[in-house]
């Protein structure tokens, strides 16, 4: 009996030495829909003999309180006390919505007759953008305020209005032709996306080697 559950034991540890190491990235649920997914292929293949799970969340804060997230993407600056971030690329910001619509907008003055539709609560996105084109008169603040972006350009495609937000997360609606850029001004913002995780785990090479593809996959685009 003894020698049985011995054996067990031991066949029970060499299954868990053989099972493959697992990474967990979080991300936000549009970045991960729109950037991420198309490219899971490469991202696998990349990492060979490695589980490669994701989690989505809207917060935008790189927070390793439960223990089942390796490293997070975070939309931000960069500068996060106690660490690491890989920078993937910065925001940039421009009008989307459907052609009809489009054909309204001459210039961005007319934005004034549409509703603005905004991918967040403080609708810095919609400010910045009109800052930058000098259309300071509108107030940026009006319109309709989701969740996500992903939730802003699908009421755009819609009908409801103009979202804003970075074109590569509406790249197939673009391609498609379902939403469209009616103006060629792009602002950034001074934010970025990146991959985030504590300075201590810089040695796990499961870590290094997804920060690393998706560096690569991130220049590519």
């Amino acid at each position: 009996m003894a020698v049985s559950v011995l054996t067990q034991l031991v066949q029970h540890a060499d299954i868990h030495a053989k099972a493959a190491p697992v990474v967990t990235l979080r991300l936000p649920s549009t970045f991960a829909l729109r950037w991420l997914l198309p490219r899971l292929t490469d991202i696998n293949h990349a990492l060979p003999g490695t589980e490669f799970r994701i989690s989505t969340s809207a917060d935008d804060t790189p927070d390793f309180t439960t223990p089942d997230v390796d490293a997070i993407v975070v939309r931000g600056t960069g500068q996060w006390p106690g660490m690491d971030a890989v920078p993937l690329f910065a925001e940039r910001l421009t009008p989307m919505c459907t052609s009809e619509m489009a054909a309204s907008l001459g210039s961005p003055a007319d934005l004034a007759h549409v509703t603005l539709l905004h991918p967040g609560h403080g609708h810095e996105e919609w400010r910045c953008w009109l800052e930058s084109v000098g259309a300071r008169q509108i107030d940026a603040s009006r319109g309709l305020v989701f969740d996500t972006l992903e939730l802003t350009l699908s009421a755009a495609a819609e009908g409801h209005g103009v979202a804003i937000g970075d074109p590569r997360m509406a790249t197939d609606r673009l391609q498609a032709g379902t939403l469209t850029t009616p103006f060629a001004d792009v602002a950034q913002n001074g934010l970025s996306y990146f991959v985030v995780y504590p300075s201590q785990r810089a040695a796990q090479s499961k870590i290094r080697a997804l920060a690393d593809v998706l560096f690569r996959l991130a220049q590519e685009d």
